[in-house]
């Protein structure tokens, strides 16, 4: 199973994502599927049965950071084909079972931000986020405006460019009718919501 966490930058994805990790992992343990001689509940839910093994995908805009990249509202065309290209990359390699605080929908976002005056590059970079992003299982969204951004020396701090990206990911999934879930509130509350999707 595919779970994305779709949002602007500085939401929380990346929260949500290592509480749900840690949600699916104690329930793996509780209901047996980690321990070989099968002992256990069963209180997974079907969603998760006999799936074990989930992981996160590796952020491809960290991974770009970390090679030398520049990440913000002045990131390159260069940069943009890298981050694509590294998310194919870590969508192929993982295939199952995984949680991403990334996907094509906000890259796609952030690419129809920053290039939209070049159509070529959009044809193509939308063809293939389509693609992708309907192959993915469950879909969170998360909304922007909620809490301040917090700086962790890659992200853009600037809300307005938070709530550009945050409409346009909004867009996306109306116009590509991807089934999404919105989740809001507090830390605890955004936990709550995304483990009753996951049930």
């Amino acid at each position: 199973m595919r779970i994305v966490i779709t949002g602007s930058h500085g939401v929380g994805k990346t929260t949500i994502m290592g509480q749900l990790l840690q949600y699916i992992k104690a329930e793996e343990v509780k209901s047996g599927f980690t321990n070989p001689s099968g002992s256990g509940d069963a209180t997974l839910s079907k969603l998760f049965a006999g799936r074990q093994g989930y992981q996160s995908l590796p952020d491809a805009a960290i991974q770009a950071f970390e090679n030398g990249f520049t990440i913000s509202e002045k990131t390159s065309i260069e940069t943009e084909l890298w981050i694509i290209a590294k998310q194919i990359e870590n969508e192929t390699k993982f295939k199952d079972n995984w949680v991403a605080d990334k996907c094509f929908i906000d890259l796609l976002a952030y690419a129809i931000f920053l290039f939209k005056d070049d159509r070529d590059l959009l044809d193509v970079l939308t063809r293939v986020a389509v693609t992708r992003m309907r192959k993915y299982d469950l879909v969170i969204y998360v909304p922007a405006g909620e809490f301040p951004i917090e700086d962790n020396g890659i992200r853009s701090l600037d809300p307005k460019f938070q709530l550009a990206i945050d409409r346009l990911i909004v867009l996306i999934m109306e116009k590509y009718k991807v089934p999404y879930e919105r989740l809001t509130g507090n830390k605890e509350e955004r936990f709550n919501q995304a483990i009753k999707l996951l049930r």
